[in-house]
């Protein structure tokens, strides 16, 4: 792949990003409105719990197909980039399948312990078919983004939000139930998600490379499911590690402010303000990062394969440049005018105080994006979760210790945040620069 087709592909992914996040604010505004602010809290509630459960499933299983077929497809290997491509899909149906039974099984438990209340185990329920369709529809993604087609994806992206939208529309404004609007919200999440896949899927039996009849033997699914494993462990590790640090981070955070000096409501007010008015500015460079990360690791890991490291490293200075770029335009923009923004958005002076003290994270987590994906193309995923892990530990002990200072107080969540998100880049810009060297580049395959 050249570099001005990384650019297309990033640019396709970037524009379906785009388009989803504004249906989606635009249903949001919807389901507010038809399920009342309960509803809407026992809808995140189940929301976050799925993510939660999906998570083993959909963070290092795909990106690991994606990269593993970038390097079957750059030696026109076809049988083991199929071979790959189906052991994974089984692999991951039957873990998806495991926990969407497990959950099921322990519906009214888990509706006690999430929703206070057990007799609401059904809304529970809903979310199970999720977990499996979730999944395929992932595995899915990450073989075209391995073909580094990023169009099919793209396109099935929107068409699963549209799908989700106009049944959850249809049906409430059809069965006209107050009580059952929560559910078919959630519902909703699987439809969307089941007509995602079947567009892929009718792009996939257009395949010349697969047929219905393809079989593989018992030791070639074997193998590659053991080499998918191997490689996405570290990454479902570091995946599950954040999900963790960061709601330990969410407890802890308004706790140990509130011995400050400040009272527990308004230290849960400044976290709130800080995690839902701060948070979603700082995270705008992620569409884009998200969309170039995707198209890289598969990208790089092909001419790892190839061994043209010249390519390599002109793409990786053309993703970390692109990266500096937005993300430093990002942080300018949030400096001088982030008062401004959040006047403008949330009518909150605060937020826009807050916001331009955090000017620089914008910057330094873009590129810890950016950095992290390309490590794992050269096949150091170990290095770069260890790194992850570690500063967010890192993180969350001066959480801990700066917090309760009266004389510091919120500004230790900026500090911490702040400086180990530096500390970061700094580390994996340590690892990327002792891949370069030919001896170590050369042994990556």
């Amino acid at each position: 792949m050249r570099v001005p087709n990384l650019i297309l592909s990033t640019s396709i992914l970037f524009v379906s990003n785009f388009i989803v996040r504004i249906l989606g604010f635009i249903y949001k505004i919807f389901l507010s409105r038809v399920i009342g602010e309960s509803g809407l809290g026992i809808y995140h509630v189940l929301f976050n719990f799925l993510m939660v459960s999906i998570a083993l499933t959909t963070t290092g299983i795909p990106t690991t197909l994606s990269c593993l077929v970038a390097n079957k497809n750059a030696t026109k290997d076809k049988h083991s980039k199929n071979v790959l491509f189906i052991s994974t899909l089984y692999v991951a149906f039957f873990i998806a399948l495991f926990i969407s039974l497990i959950i099921s099984f322990n519906a009214k438990y888990l509706s006690f312990r999430l929703l206070n209340d057990s007799n609401l185990y059904l809304l529970v329920l809903g979310i199970c078919p999720a977990v499996v369709v979730i999944t395929i529809s992932n595995i899915l993604r990450g073989y075209y983004y391995g073909l580094k087609d990023a169009t099919v994806p793209a396109i099935g992206q929107v068409i699963e939000q549209v799908f989700r939208i106009l049944f959850v529309y249809i049906l409430i404004n059809h069965i006209k139930k107050d009580y059952l609007n929560c559910y078919i919200a959630l519902l909703g999440i699987s439809i969307g998600e089941v007509a995602n896949i079947l567009f892929i899927t009718c792009c996939l039996y257009k395949n010349s490379n697969l047929s219905n009849k393809y079989t593989i033997s018992i030791k070639d699914f074997y193998n590659s499911s053991i080499e998918t494993l191997k490689m996405s462990v570290p990454i479902t590790c570091n995946r599950m590690s954040n999900i963790l640090i960061n709601s330990i981070s969410s407890i802890i955070v308004p706790s140990r402010l509130a011995l400050s000096g400040l009272s527990y409501y308004q230290s849960l007010s400044i976290y709130g303000v800080i995690s839902g008015m701060v948070i979603p500015f700082v995270s705008l460079p992620f569409t884009l990062g998200s969309a170039l990360v995707v198209n890289l690791i598969p990208s790089i890991s092909q001419e790892v394969t190839l061994k043209n490291y010249k390519t390599i490293k002109l793409k990786i200075a053309y993703s970390i440049l692109l990266t500096l770029f937005v993300g430093g335009l990002c942080s300018i923009m949030f400096y001088f005018f982030g008062d401004k923004l959040c006047l403008l958005v949330f009518k909150n002076k605060s937020a826009g105080i807050y916001l331009k003290s955090m000017f620089l994270l914008p910057l330094f987590t873009s590129l810890n994006q950016t950095l992290s994906g390309i490590l794992h193309a050269l096949r150091k995923e170990v290095q770069a979760s260890i790194i992850t892990i570690s500063t967010m530990l890192i993180q969350l002990a001066c959480l801990y210790i700066l917090l309760p200072i009266p004389s510091i107080n919120i500004n230790g969540y900026v500090y911490s945040t702040t400086l180990t998100a530096m500390l970061a880049s700094l580390l994996h810009t340590i690892v990327l620069y002792r891949a370069f060297k030919f001896s170590n580049i050369r042994r990556l395959k």
